[in-house]
């Protein structure tokens, strides 16, 4: 009789368990879908003529002290694009304000393996750059300039 009950309780738990763990699952598909069609229809107020995954390094108005972040690297007609994925933000940048986009392994006092793509870049006497991991470096500069 006490193993029946036992058991009972066992197989509520994990019922349970088992319900919550979907729950979670279902909500964090929303959250990521969600996420998905915000990032598509941020890349498309600049109408990309050309994107790819991409990784931001650095902003250097931002200085030293922050993170890297994960996102898209889009250039338009009119506009560059960097749109990270979390936190979700925008880096845009007009076409005819970027002075410069080159490749580096430092931006920031921080080094890398590999070439980083740097756009510079000045809007209304106030300039700033960006730093990028992106698969093929000569090809956005060429983009760019």
């Amino acid at each position: 009789m006490q193993t029946d009950v036992v058991l009972e309780i066992v197989i509520i738990v994990i019922a349970g368990l088992l319900l919550g763990m979907l729950a979670f699952a279902l909500v964090g598909l929303t959250r990521v879908r969600s996420l998905r069609t915000r990032h598509r229809q941020r890349l498309a107020t600049i109408d990309p003529r050309h994107s790819e995954p991409a990784s931001l390094v650095g902003l250097a108005s931002e200085g030293r002290l922050q993170t890297r972040g994960m996102g898209t690297l889009a250039v338009g007609d009119s506009h560059l694009l960097f749109a990270q994925l979390l936190p979700e933000r925008d880096i845009l940048v007009p076409r005819d304000a970027i002075s410069s986009a080159r490749a580096t392994r430092h931006f920031l006092g921080k080094t890398t393996g590999a070439d980083l793509l740097v756009v510079t870049w000045d809007v209304d006497g106030l300039a700033d750059a960006a730093a990028f991991s992106v698969p093929d470096v000569a090809a956005w500069r060429d983009r760019l300039a």
